[in-house]
C-alpha cells in the first residue's frame, strides 16, 4: 500500500498499537520499535525515499498470522492477543522499464 494509505490506516488503529513490538524491515535490515514516536519517525524517513509499505507478519499468542490490510489487522487485534507486528518498507517500481533499470547496466 502507498505510504499515505499506510499512515492513514495506522492513525485509525494507533491506540491498539501501544505496547506492541513493531518491527520495520528496510533494504538495510530490520529494527524493532517499542514506541510509536520512533516508529512514526522511521515511517516518515522511508516515505521520504519514495517507499511503500506492507504488513508481513502479525505475532499472536497462538502463533504467526498473515494479514493483507490495515482493516484485517484491526479486526485481528480485536479478536486475538497480538504481541508484535512486522512491517516492510520497499520501493515499488511504477513501470516495467524502471524495474529493469534497477538491475543496473547490462554488458
Amino acid at each position: 500500500m502507498t505510504a499515505t494509505d499506510f499512515k492513514l490506516g495506522l492513525r485509525e488503529i494507533k491506540e491498539n498499537l501501544k505496547g506492541l513490538t513493531l518491527q520495520l524491515i528496510t533494504k538495510n535490515g530490520y529494527r524493532p520499535y517499542f514506541n510509536l514516536r520512533d516508529f512514526g519517525n522511521a515511517i516518515l524517513s522511508e516515505e521520504s525515499k519514495g517507499n511503500d509499505f506492507r504488513i508481513n507478519q502479525v505475532w499472536t499468542i497462538g502463533g504467526t498470522v498473515s494479514v493483507k490490510s490495515i482493516r484485517s489487522l484491526a479486526e485481528l487485534i480485536k479478536t486475538e492477543t497480538v504481541t508484535g507486528i512486522q512491517f516492510e518498507s520497499f520501493y515499488d517500481y511504477k513501470t516495467t522499464e524502471g524495474f529493469i533499470r534497477s538491475f543496473g547496466k547490462l554488458d
